[in-house]
């Protein structure tokens, strides 16, 4: 990273100053979390404002590539649009739409670290819509939770967004929707507090699981708290074993007293959802908007905290709204999945590397295409052949030759002998 330090810099941070791809100057540290650093950045070239995520490189969990894949898979409204990805010294960058206040940091500005009803189900109408779109495109996001979702900014202010995909995963084929298999003995992915009874249980999450999360998160937000939170545990896995046996031995009923039943019904509802069952989202939502117009309320994006000016929350800054442009977005995805033949389990990229721009078209020159084709069939093969592994990126691990060579190779994990051809995950 180059250096470009502004008199305002504060000295205890080395980043804040710094530019990026020798194009996006570092400002403030804005978030903070297991798979690194956030801060907010300014375009040199057209001072519009950025995030942009640092991942440690030798830490060996490409976590932002992860990401970068399934941002740029989805590339839809309501999820921050990528603006670039590369690295740099030893960390992976991602640089994205930049967002407002998450829910959990709105909650504790709050008077009364609680939200109302009528705020709640506005929120919820919108999270299960946004939901039904990443379900439809085959994704299951697997950490939902308050500090995961915020508020836009410009004139996105009065809509909600769902970011950090970096634990997300296919849970079933785009062409065949053939579900991968369930399996037992997992290790939970997510947050304790807010994952499904099954995730808690070890079991390979679905569509459910991320429709029974938000069910706690917005009790959660209804009440400030969750009847096993809290808990003295001696160790993580004390923790969740508390918490998951308290989750299941607390009724809907339970859970939900005192709150209007169409909360219960919902609980009832994505509880007694199968793996490969597909939810009715219409349904949930008239759930709510019932609530609304029980309360002679329409759904107006009204909030809590619609009176209430946010520091570093500006809704004068200018909203950053790409066009789809699906050849792109295929040369990005193509572009990262290259990075498999670059780098070794654990790094081996240069300096500083620079690997695409959404918005400038001149930087795709350097692209590589995976097929002579250009068309929507070639874009779908290339979001295909994305792995459904848990953790560790899929480039990581040794490539097994398949029996159709016209194939992408499969990855030892996803490999299947009887599917003779890696295009069926």
């Amino acid at each position: 990273m180059s250096e470009k330090r502004p008199e305002t810099e504060d000295s205890s941070d080395s980043f804040i100053g710094k530019t990026i791809f020798n194009k996006y100057l570092l400002m403030e540290k804005i978030g903070e979390g297991a798979f690194g650093f956030v801060y907010k950045a300014k375009s040199i070239n057209s001072n519009k404002l950025y995030a942009v995520k640092f991942e440690n490189i030798t830490e060996g969990q490409f976590i932002l590539e992860e990401e970068a894949l399934f941002l740029s898979y989805l590339n839809c409204n309501r999820i921050p649009k990528v603006k670039s990805f590369g690295y740099s010294d030893q960390y992976i960058v991602l640089v994205m739409e930049l967002l407002g206040k998450s829910l959990d940091k709105i909650l504790n500005e709050l008077p009364t670290k609680k939200m109302s009803v009528r705020c709640i189900c506005n929120i919820a109408i919108q999270l299960i819509s946004i939901f039904e779109i990443i379900h439809s495109n085959h994704i299951v996001h697997r950490d939902i939770k308050p500090s995961n979702i915020a508020i836009g900014l410009g004139n996105n202010c009065k809509y909600i967004y769902v970011f950090d995909f970096g634990l997300s995963k296919k849970y079933r084929s785009s062409t065949t929707k053939k579900h991968i298999p369930f399996t037992q003995d997992n290790i939970l992915i997510g947050n304790a507090r807010y994952s499904s009874i099954n995730a808690l249980e070890g079991g390979t999450q679905s569509r459910r699981d991320d429709l029974e999360s938000i069910g706690y998160l917005l009790i959660y937000l209804l009440l400030g708290t969750l009847p096993w939170e809290g808990k003295v545990s001696h160790s993580k896995e004390d923790k969740f074993y508390k918490i998951r046996e308290i989750k299941k031995n607390t009724t809907p009923e339970e859970l939900c007293q005192g709150l209007p039943k169409e909360f219960e019904e919902y609980i009832k509802y994505t509880r007694n959802l199968e793996y490969e069952s597909e939810p009715d989202y219409d349904y949930l939502k008239d759930l709510f908007s019932s609530v609304l117009k029980k309360g002679e309320y329409d759904f107006d994006y009204y909030y809590d905290w619609d009176n209430i000016t946010f520091q570093g929350n500006d809704n004068s800054l200018l909203n950053n709204i790409y066009m789809n442009n699906y050849i792109t977005i295929h040369k990005m995805y193509s572009k990262i999945l290259e990075l498999e033949k670059e780098r070794k389990v654990y790094g081996g990229f240069e300096l500083e590397r620079f690997v695409f721009n959404i918005e400038e078209e001149s930087n795709f020159n350097i692209l590589k295409r995976k097929s002579e084709k250009d068309n929507m069939n070639d874009i779908e093969t290339t979001r295909d052949i994305y792995s459904y592994s848990n953790s560790m990126t899929p480039y990581a691990y040794p490539q097994k030759k398949v029996k159709n060579e016209a194939c992408f190779p499969c990855q030892t994990r996803e490999y299947r002998e009887e599917d003779e051809c890696c295009k069926i995950w």
